[in-house]
């Protein structure tokens, strides 16, 4: 499994988990665990705001 794909899979759990989650928790999760940051994710679905990633992946 590729990096951008176990990023998006996990970062779709934690929004399961926790729908208020901010951008600075995400990026701090990502950084702990080796993963993608919000701002890498946000390119790769072309998403303007950390809000829009959410709902383009949950």
């Amino acid at each position: 499994m590729n990096c951008y794909k176990k990023s998006r899979k996990i970062f779709k759990e934690r929004i399961k988990e926790n729908k208020n989650i901010s951008k600075i928790e995400w990026d701090k999760f990502a950084q702990e665990n080796c993963l993608f940051s919000a701002n890498t994710l946000m390119f790769h679905v072309d998403a303007k705001s950390f809000e829009d990633l959410k709902e383009k992946l949950s």
